[in-house]
Protein backbone atom coordinates (compact mmCIF):
# COMPACT_ATOMS: atom_id res chain seq x y z
CA UNK A 1 0.00 0.00 0.00
CA UNK A 2 1.57 3.22 -0.97
CA UNK A 3 0.58 5.89 1.33
CA UNK A 4 1.19 8.59 0.10
CA UNK A 5 -0.26 7.90 -3.47
CA UNK A 6 -3.42 7.01 -1.83
CA UNK A 7 -3.06 10.76 0.22
CA UNK A 8 -2.75 12.16 -2.68
CA UNK A 9 -5.86 10.87 -4.27
CA UNK A 10 -7.66 11.61 -1.42
CA UNK A 11 -6.31 15.27 -1.40
CA UNK A 12 -6.99 16.25 -4.99
CA UNK A 13 -10.61 14.15 -4.48
CA UNK A 14 -11.56 16.71 -1.11
CA UNK A 15 -10.19 19.37 -3.39
CA UNK A 16 -12.21 18.61 -6.37
CA UNK A 17 -15.42 17.84 -4.53
CA UNK A 18 -15.38 14.09 -5.36
CA UNK A 19 -14.87 12.74 -1.89
CA UNK A 20 -15.31 14.08 1.53
CA UNK A 21 -14.04 14.61 4.87
CA UNK A 22 -15.39 11.60 6.26
CA UNK A 23 -14.27 9.37 3.42
CA UNK A 24 -10.36 10.60 4.39
CA UNK A 25 -11.29 10.24 8.32
CA UNK A 26 -12.45 6.16 7.26
CA UNK A 27 -9.17 5.62 5.05
CA UNK A 28 -7.22 7.68 7.94
CA UNK A 29 -8.63 4.77 10.59
CA UNK A 30 -8.61 1.98 8.31
CA UNK A 31 -4.83 2.77 7.31
CA UNK A 32 -3.91 3.26 11.14
CA UNK A 33 -5.86 -0.18 11.79
CA UNK A 34 -3.91 -2.21 9.14
CA UNK A 35 -0.25 -0.52 10.50
CA UNK A 36 1.97 -1.32 13.58
CA UNK A 37 3.67 1.92 13.72
CA UNK A 38 0.92 4.46 11.62
CA UNK A 39 2.64 7.55 11.14
CA UNK A 40 1.38 10.74 13.32
CA UNK A 41 -0.21 12.60 9.81
CA UNK A 42 -2.35 9.72 10.14
CA UNK A 43 -3.39 9.39 12.93
CA UNK A 44 -4.32 13.28 13.37
CA UNK A 45 -6.31 12.58 10.45
CA UNK A 46 -8.34 10.16 12.15
CA UNK A 47 -9.16 12.92 13.89
CA UNK A 48 -9.92 16.16 11.83
CA UNK A 49 -13.70 14.90 11.19
CA UNK A 50 -14.22 18.21 12.28
CA UNK A 51 -11.20 20.26 10.46
CA UNK A 52 -11.95 22.36 7.31
CA UNK A 53 -11.22 21.11 4.55
CA UNK A 54 -8.12 23.25 3.56
CA UNK A 55 -6.45 21.99 6.89
CA UNK A 56 -6.88 18.36 6.00
CA UNK A 57 -5.47 18.64 2.06
CA UNK A 58 -2.59 20.25 4.37
CA UNK A 59 -2.17 17.13 6.37
CA UNK A 60 -2.76 15.24 3.47
CA UNK A 61 0.13 16.69 1.40
CA UNK A 62 2.36 16.05 4.93
CA UNK A 63 2.06 12.73 4.69
CA UNK A 64 5.31 11.00 4.01
CA UNK A 65 6.29 8.78 0.75
CA UNK A 66 7.20 9.09 -2.83
CA UNK A 67 5.01 7.39 -5.46
CA UNK A 68 6.93 7.65 -9.49
CA UNK A 69 4.64 8.86 -11.44
CA UNK A 70 3.04 12.39 -10.19
CA UNK A 71 0.42 11.60 -13.26
CA UNK A 72 -1.64 8.92 -11.57
CA UNK A 73 -3.63 10.59 -8.96
CA UNK A 74 -5.74 12.81 -11.60
CA UNK A 75 -6.37 9.15 -13.56
CA UNK A 76 -7.39 7.37 -10.49
CA UNK A 77 -9.85 10.24 -9.61
CA UNK A 78 -11.08 10.31 -13.32
CA UNK A 79 -11.25 5.92 -12.77
CA UNK A 80 -13.50 6.98 -9.33
CA UNK A 81 -15.93 9.02 -11.49
CA UNK A 82 -16.78 6.34 -13.03
CA UNK A 83 -18.90 5.13 -10.14
CA UNK A 84 -20.77 8.56 -10.06
CA UNK A 85 -21.82 8.67 -13.43
CA UNK A 86 -24.88 6.46 -13.34
CA UNK A 87 -27.60 7.98 -14.91
CA UNK A 88 -27.57 11.43 -17.78
CA UNK A 89 -28.78 13.41 -14.56
CA UNK A 90 -25.23 12.61 -13.09
CA UNK A 91 -23.80 13.92 -16.10
CA UNK A 92 -23.65 18.04 -14.62
CA UNK A 93 -21.55 17.02 -11.16
CA UNK A 94 -19.05 14.83 -13.21
CA UNK A 95 -18.46 17.35 -15.36
CA UNK A 96 -18.03 19.84 -12.83
CA UNK A 97 -15.68 17.71 -10.50
CA UNK A 98 -13.29 16.98 -14.49
CA UNK A 99 -13.45 20.36 -15.08
CA UNK A 100 -11.82 20.94 -11.65
CA UNK A 101 -9.74 18.37 -11.46
CA UNK A 102 -7.95 19.89 -15.06
CA UNK A 103 -5.48 22.00 -12.90
CA UNK A 104 -4.24 19.00 -10.93
CA UNK A 105 -3.44 16.94 -14.71
CA UNK A 106 0.35 17.44 -16.06
CA UNK A 107 1.37 18.69 -19.47
CA UNK A 108 1.87 15.06 -20.28
CA UNK A 109 -1.66 15.18 -19.95
CA UNK A 110 -3.15 17.25 -22.66
CA UNK A 111 -5.26 14.84 -24.46
CA UNK A 112 -6.93 14.22 -21.49
CA UNK A 113 -7.71 18.12 -20.92
CA UNK A 114 -8.32 18.68 -24.54
CA UNK A 115 -11.08 15.16 -24.11
CA UNK A 116 -12.40 16.77 -21.09
CA UNK A 117 -12.47 20.42 -22.71
CA UNK A 118 -14.59 19.12 -25.63
CA UNK A 119 -17.07 16.70 -23.17
CA UNK A 120 -17.91 19.89 -20.67
CA UNK A 121 -18.57 22.24 -24.01
CA UNK A 122 -20.98 19.22 -25.65
CA UNK A 123 -22.66 18.72 -22.12
CA UNK A 124 -23.52 22.81 -22.41
CA UNK A 125 -24.72 22.43 -26.14
CA UNK A 126 -26.83 19.61 -25.23
CA UNK A 127 -28.00 21.02 -21.94
CA UNK A 128 -28.70 24.28 -23.47
CA UNK A 129 -30.66 22.11 -26.46
CA UNK A 130 -28.41 23.71 -29.06
CA UNK A 131 -26.36 20.95 -30.32
CA UNK A 132 -26.61 17.19 -29.35
CA UNK A 133 -28.32 15.55 -26.59
CA UNK A 134 -27.21 14.97 -23.44
CA UNK A 135 -27.80 10.64 -23.71
CA UNK A 136 -24.76 10.74 -26.39
CA UNK A 137 -23.06 13.23 -24.25
CA UNK A 138 -23.09 10.39 -21.32
CA UNK A 139 -22.46 7.72 -23.50
CA UNK A 140 -18.90 9.72 -24.64
CA UNK A 141 -18.42 10.21 -21.16
CA UNK A 142 -18.74 7.19 -19.92
CA UNK A 143 -16.21 5.58 -23.13
CA UNK A 144 -13.90 8.07 -21.49
CA UNK A 145 -13.85 7.32 -18.14
CA UNK A 146 -13.77 4.01 -19.03
CA UNK A 147 -10.19 4.63 -20.11
CA UNK A 148 -9.24 4.99 -16.26
CA UNK A 149 -11.05 2.08 -14.23
CA UNK A 150 -7.87 0.68 -13.94
CA UNK A 151 -6.04 3.06 -12.53
CA UNK A 152 -8.96 2.45 -9.48
CA UNK A 153 -6.93 -0.80 -8.62
CA UNK A 154 -3.63 1.55 -7.56
CA UNK A 155 -6.15 2.73 -4.58
CA UNK A 156 -5.92 0.85 -1.32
Amino acid sequence: MDIKLNAEVYRIGVSIGLLTVEDIVKWADAVIDQSDAPPYELIELSLSAKKKIDDITLSLMEIRGDFNDNDLPPKIILGLLNEYLNRPEDIASVIEKMDKLIKYLSDSDEWIVMEIHFLSDGYYLAEKNIFGDLKEVHTDLKEFLLHFIDYTKLLS
